[in-house]
């Protein structure tokens, strides 16, 4: 498939975005995963729920929908988008001929917990505070991951963070079941019940997985179920796979090309009357690079010694909290020891809206630190608790604010056109 089209305008939708040169900003306001909430809601012609932000032509036809079958496919960047369709005439190919392709921005962290919370409660990195892989929690005293919510280490069945979210942050899922539409969420079985999946996708029918191909057979039979209904499908292979292989590598290949092969069978098998009044939107959290060289903070000790907290965050876009009048020393050493990042202040991206625009710039800067460590190469930024975490090979990461990072793609379709 000639993607020259696609391309161009996504080179100029960069432009648009860029900041300090080597970056792209989240687009909060329009064009962003956040806001694909809106863009359901105006499909299920609820209007009472709020406006669309994302522009209409950003979607394929839509009247008369019925279904709304949402994908999001983790680390599938609208780059490896491109690259895989201008080299493979299968269904994703066909999808974006007879549907529309456009650029959509993620969060900032680029990074499945942030850009998940988001897609999932419409709320900005600023509103929901779920900021990165890890994070601090000065109310429980740890460091935390925010996909299990559990400590890094220390664990107590006691302490339950996810329960501070839940406390204020709601998916807007529940608008729908108020308007009489189900939601269903399709997710690997082991994720359910998990600490951030209890956040995001409180209230929502699950529809578990084990399997691709059980995953699939499952997404048709829902599509299949009477009434008004969005299916959100997570599905998580491709970035797994990135993670450990590279963005570009044969593995990679192959678990792209068995998705659309799961998922053109899925179409093939659904009723005449279920593709007519069935959308397909297929969406990512964030996009993937390759990794050249991981610095280990901890083999640093003129940066460790700065440091107040361990560095939290991700490992492209990394949060520094530095002793009292330590900054300069941060900042020197860094210069010294790490290439491939810039070292920014953290309460300029809050204030250039990086997270969004918080009501309260001060609950943010408590959560990111004095420095942030942002890669504008393939290098990323470790620091190993454990021993072990050294040995754990990976060639793909993701988290930061390049454009290979932060575009992804918002693919739509209504199926009678298959």
């Amino acid at each position: 498939m000639n993607t020259k089209y696609f391309e161009e305008e996504n080179a100029d939708f960069i432009r648009e975005r860029r900041y300090l040169d080597d970056f792209v900003l989240p687009d909060y306001d329009k064009l962003n995963v956040g806001n694909i909430s809106s863009l359901i809601k105006k499909i299920f012609n609820t209007n009472s729920l709020g406006s669309t932000k994302i522009p209409e032509n950003f979607c394929d036809d839509s009247n008369g929908i019925e279904r709304v079958f949402l994908i999001i496919v983790d680390g599938l960047g609208f780059k490896r988008l491109l690259t895989h369709i201008s080299r493979h005439d299968g269904l994703l190919a066909e999808i974006a001929q007879k549907g529309v392709l456009k650029s959509l921005t993620t969060t900032f962290p680029a990074t499945t917990s942030t850009a998940l919370t988001s897609i999932f409660t419409g709320m900005h990195p600023c509103e929901h505070r779920v900021l990165g892989y890890q994070m601090f929690s000065r109310e429980h005293g740890c460091v935390f991951n925010t996909l299990d919510m559990k400590p890094i280490f220390g664990y107590t069945s006691r302490m339950d963070l996810a329960s501070d979210f839940i406390l204020r942050i709601k998916p807007w899922t529940f608008q729908l079941q108020e308007h009489g539409i189900r939601a269903l969420i399709a997710t690997k079985a082991t994720i359910v019940g998990s600490g951030l999946s209890r956040v995001i996708h409180a209230g929502q029918e699950y529809v578990p997985y084990m399997l691709d191909s059980e995953m699939m057979v499952k997404c048709r039979k829902a599509i299949e179920l009477d009434g008004r209904t969005l299916l959100s499908l997570y599905y998580s292979g491709i970035d797994a796979l990135e993670h450990r292989y590279g963005t570009e590598s044969e593995e990679v290949v192959s678990e792209i090309q068995s998705f659309e092969y799961h998922l053109k069978n899925l179409i093939e098998k659904l009723s005449t009357s279920a593709k007519k009044d069935t959308m397909i939107i297929l969406t990512s959290d964030h996009g993937m690079v390759d990794v050249s060289r991981v610095y280990y903070v901890k083999d640093h000790d003129q940066i460790a010694k700065t440091l107040m907290l361990p560095p939290v965050g991700d490992s492209r876009s990394t949060f520094f909290f530095t002793e009292s009048n330590a900054a300069e020393n941060l900042q020197s050493a860094f210069q010294k020891h790490v290439e491939g990042f810039r070292l920014l202040s953290s309460k300029k991206l809050v204030e250039n809206g990086a997270f969004g625009r918080p009501a309260d710039p001060l609950l943010l800067e408590g959560l990111t630190g004095d420095f942030t460590a942002l890669s504008n190469s393939q290098n990323v930024l470790q620091y190993p608790f454990f021993d072990e975490d050294r040995n754990r090979e990976f060639l793909g990461a993701h988290g930061g604010m390049t454009a290979d990072e932060v575009i992804v793609p918002l693919l739509s379709l209504r199926l009678s056109k298959i």
